[in-house]
């Protein structure tokens, strides 16, 4: 019997040749491969300026034949392939309309080649991601507060304008020239699937996607506290250096949420019960839209009960953080004994030694 062939992994399609135009644009290079398609860097001859350009070319559903023209990959794959692509173009649209300087700008979207392509800022910069792994060390509080702010104003812009990100990680966060966070993805992987029915080959991103991003139902309906989650997780891993366990992990009750004592010290109690809240499990126990996060950050007395720091958590908290100069202070103390001690038993001795009695005697 002839042992099965192995599996061939896809080959990724090939980037548009450069000085390729699309519409307005050429193109001057490739910014990088995902899922959904390629990044462009291109020109602007009319405005002599420099953008980016996505294409929608998910590698499950579709190939570029020759140069430039994009087809479905099998023919059971067009209709799936066409209602992403109307999504790809309703998003472009619709987040042409958003303008927040924490959130890229885009400029719209259009069809050519038999694909889309959605044109926005070139935003220069590290990620969040590259930015922790050069910092070394996790940010304080005063800094946490001052990165999310903007970050907060961007999502909640999308919010009213009836969008949710649904894909906010490290990597989605660029640190611009002016040291301001930017909320790049737009037109995200995860909400293209959504549009088209499935969970699409990128998935939920692990430990940043609350469990309605993995599951449906009555108690898992997605909203605007699907972005507070995935925000709290990125506080969660610039405080602990790694994002929280996998959802479904934390649903089930297998990954309990808890703080190493290096963050205890750290961080307020307040600030860490209001990301605990963030990331609370189920969306019916979450801050349910961005100005409740504010709230809470600006008055901790708007905390959930339960979430609340009481005294003993402070009493231990500040132990902890004293943990030296108590321990010195004891050691001070029990030399001082030691000392007392000894001088008294010499003391004793020097008297006995004369044939007087010790003291006390």
């Amino acid at each position: 019997m002839p042992a099965p062939r192995p599996h061939r992994k896809t080959p990724p399609p090939t980037p548009l040749p450069l000085g390729t135009r699309l519409g307005s644009f050429e193109v001057r290079g490739v910014l990088g491969l995902g899922q959904y398609g390629y990044g462009y860097r291109v020109w602007d001859a009319e405005s002599e300026t420099e953008y980016a350009v996505k294409e929608y070319l998910p590698q499950d559903l579709a190939r570029r034949e020759g140069a430039t023209l994009v087809q479905p990959r099998r023919p059971d794959d067009a209709e799936r392939y066409a209602q992403g692509l109307r999504a790809f173009v309703d998003e472009g649209k619709l987040l042409s309309r958003v303008r927040e300087p924490g959130l890229v700008t885009v400029y719209g979207s259009w069809e050519e080649n038999g694909s889309a392509y959605m044109a926005m800022d070139l935003v220069a910069g590290r990620n969040l991601q590259e930015t922790m792994q050069a910092r070394g060390r996790p940010p304080r509080e005063p800094a946490l507060r001052a990165l999310l702010e903007p970050l907060l104003t961007a999502v909640q812009a999308l919010h009213r304008a009836g969008i949710e990100h649904r894909d906010i990680g490290l990597s989605s966060i660029v640190i611009g020239p002016d040291h301001r966070p930017v909320l790049m993805d737009l037109g995200s992987p995860r909400r293209l699937a959504a549009a088209r029915g499935d969970g699409g080959a990128a998935g939920p991103r692990e430990g940043f996607a609350p469990p309605e991003m993995y599951a449906a139902g009555k108690e898992l309906e997605r909203g605007p506290w699907t972005d507070v989650y995935a925000l709290g997780a990125v506080l969660h891993c610039l405080m602990i250096g790694k994002p929280p366990a996998p959802a479904p992990q934390r649903r089930e009750g297998a990954a309990a949420l808890s703080w190493p004592a290096s963050v205890l010290r750290r961080y307020s109690l307040e600030f860490l019960a209001a990301v605990e809240w963030m990331l609370s499990p189920l969306p019916q126990d979450r801050p349910r839209d961005v100005d409740t996060v504010r709230a809470v950050l600006g008055d901790p007395a708007r905390l959930p009960t339960h979430l609340r720091p009481g005294w003993r958590q402070r009493l231990a908290l500040r132990l902890s953080r004293h943990r030296r100069a108590l321990w010195l202070l004891g050691s001070v103390l029990g030399l001082a004994l030691v000392a007392a001690l000894l001088w008294r038993l010499r003391q004793a001795g020097l008297l006995l030694s004369l044939g007087l009695p010790p003291p006390g005697s």
